[in-house]
């Protein structure tokens, strides 16, 4: 079995894509090839990851063969990274790449300048809020904050190891754990834990989704075991809670009603872009869309990076015929 495994992988990987939405239109990573719809079209990556787009650049990284191909204006320039960039973003238009297995932070700068920092074990997940990017390793289980002038580590917090999923919404971070059933809050300002909450049965990943008059802002977790995502409040001032507490009173409505929608499979992420929540499972390639009591089927049988939500809808790359197709859904 051993001596198939490479075969595998070099298989799996040979038909690697990647989609992506920019500010100028959907980007496909795909053949050694990085497309913009109705626009350029340049060199590429033999095994596509992320892409990481701003105003006028793109980024798409390699993990296998640790490169980055910045495109800019269409002209595409190539760029060594450390070993497995799983992750990156643009600040000021410099690039951030999270090279894992490196355990470093590279910053790519517009002019071609390169420097890097090193990261805690096992950086997992780069995130950035108010001009600072916030890294978390998995088996240090612990939280970094980068400052990017200077570049340099500012402040390290403890959190706990082994987090599948790590989101912020610009003040509070959000750390969730399969094991525990449970997700960890932590504070930017202070840099300090900030409490718990019971989410599921095997929560695994972590969408944020905007605050109303009468919610405060909602957390909707993938819970594959449970085969639903769970709808749940997120972390609020108790003026807020008051406030949203006096509204329902005034209008009548409970504190929550149907919190949780049900899937046919056991999905493991979940997108919410605008008023869209999409869901995934990766095991069979299905993506759905989901409210807060059902789910409907989008597409099936696409790969984890095969798709984006746009303005006008949801793109999906057909790797049979090597084309991407718009799939319209009503907000």
């Amino acid at each position: 079995m051993k001596r198939f495994l490479p075969a595998i992988l070099v298989a799996s990987s040979a038909v690697a894509q990647s989609v992506a939405t920019t500010p100028h239109g959907i980007v496909v990573a795909h053949d050694h090839r990085i497309e913009l719809t109705n626009g350029w079209n340049v060199d590429g990556v033999a095994h596509p990851g992320k892409i990481v787009a701003v105003d006028d650049r793109v980024a798409v990284l390699d993990p296998l063969d640790n490169e980055a191909v910045i495109v800019a204006n269409g002209v595409a320039s190539r760029f060594r990274t450390g070993e497995t960039p799983i992750d990156g973003l643009f600040v000021d238009r410099d690039l951030y790449v999270l090279a894992r297995d490196a355990r470093m932070l590279e910053r790519i700068g517009s002019d071609g300048s390169r420097k890097s920092i090193a990261l805690a074990a096992d950086p997992a997940f780069l995130r950035e809020a108010s001009g600072k990017l916030y890294v978390y390793s998995r088996a240090a289980g612990v939280l970094q904050e980068v400052t990017t002038t200077p570049f340099a580590v500012a402040r390290t917090t403890r959190i706990a190891p082994f987090a599948s999923a790590f989101e912020t919404n610009g003040r509070e971070a959000y750390f969730v754990y399969p094991r525990e059933a449970k997700l960890r809050l932590a504070t930017l300002a202070t840099m300090q834990p900030a409490g718990e909450i019971n989410a599921g049965a095997v929560p695994v990943d972590i969408a944020i989704t905007a605050p109303t008059a009468l919610t405060a802002r909602t957390l909707a977790v993938a819970d594959p075991s449970a085969k639903r995502v769970w709808i749940v409040e997120g972390n609020q001032s108790f003026g807020q809670a008051f406030a949203r507490g006096f509204l329902r009173g005034l209008l009548g409505l409970g504190l929550f009603g149907s919190r949780d929608s049900q899937f046919p499979t056991g999905i493991d992420r979940v997108i919410v872009s605008g008023k869209r929540q999409l869901a995934y499972d990766s095991s069979s390639g299905t993506l759905y869309r989901f409210t807060k009591s059902k789910s409907t089927v989008v597409a099936q049988g696409i790969g984890p990076n095969e798709f984006t939500v746009a303005g006008d809808g949801i793109y999906v790359w057909d790797r049979t015929v090597r084309r991407l197709h718009r799939i319209a859904v009503d907000e």
